[in-house]
């Protein structure tokens, strides 16, 4: 094995076990963000949901406090969401696959770790914050959207750093990226505004107004078809398995950062190859 593949198992290991650690943070945000709760402190510590006991780093160790306690509080054994070892694994993965695929890893010329990788990892990480936060709440907190865009800014200062300038190239990534703040958030404002707000909310807004900082226009628009897709299928799964209608507002959040996510992989690629069937 080369060196450099080495490196990059290395860090991926490591990029994995610190997204499981992150993820159980973006567990305390998921569940305390919409009961406006505080977690700016070293004295607010976690706690059961159900018996409130304070919760030790026994049994808050990623994935594997869950699977040692069985989904149950340890104190009250009361069932403990699956959302939990979920949410760690998934950021950790996340991390692993913006490691390897989109900072392509260790090479020769360096080990891969890079300022563009640090706003992958954010983007990656309040996608899923967000997305589960409008699961149960049906809000988009504005944190998230900020965390985003300030993912995007990391993003054009790894590809100025790796132009070494205003080059042609960096201008045509900024305009991308210019664009991509408004071609689906505009589209949704629009909605939002002939529909009073009934159809599309601010939260979707603000949210795909900074994806597309992040990813740029063509795949901003690929993570917008996707989204539909994805929500589409999820209707019809869940009609055909649970034997129900959907009832009530379904929020589109999730879709939409399940389509944002896949589309930071394969969005661009997606886009110019459907253009190519046609020229």
């Amino acid at each position: 094995m080369q060196f450099t593949h080495f490196l990059t198992a290395y860090i991926s290991i490591v990029l994995f076990v610190l997204g499981t650690v992150i993820g159980s943070f973006l567990n305390v945000l998921i569940y305390r963000l919409p009961l406006g709760l505080k977690f700016d402190r070293l004295s607010d510590h976690s706690f059961c949901p159900n018996c409130k006991h304070r919760l030790y780093a026994k049994d808050l160790f990623p994935l594997f406090s869950w699977l040692f306690l069985r989904g149950k509080c340890r104190y009250c054994k009361a069932p403990i969401s699956p959302r939990y070892p979920i949410v760690e694994a998934l950021n950790g993965v996340m991390y692993v696959l913006a490691y390897v695929v989109l900072c392509g890893g260790a090479t020769e010329q360096g080990t891969g770790l890079s300022l563009g990788l640090l706003g992958y990892l954010a983007f990656f990480s309040a996608l899923l914050v967000a997305a589960w936060v409008d699961a149960e709440h049906q809000i988009i907190p504005d944190s998230q959207w900020i965390v985003i865009f300030v993912a995007g800014l990391l993003l054009a200062g790894d590809k100025l750093i790796a132009e070494k300038g205003f080059t042609p190239d960096f201008v045509s990534f900024i305009i991308s990226r210019g664009i991509g703040l408004v071609a689906v958030s505009g589209l949704f404002f629009l909605i939002a505004l002939v529909t009073g707000g009934r159809a599309m909310g601010g939260g979707d807004i603000k949210l795909m107004a900074a994806v597309g900082f992040v990813l740029g226009w063509k795949a901003v628009v690929v993570a917008l078809f996707a989204a539909a897709i994805l929500g589409a299928l999820f209707a019809l799964l869940r009609k055909l398995f649970f034997k129900k209608k959907m009832r009530g507002v379904v929020p589109f959040g999730p879709f939409l950062a399940a389509g944002s996510a896949l589309c930071a992989f394969v969005g661009e690629a997606i886009f110019d190859g459907y253009l190519d069937l046609f020229l």
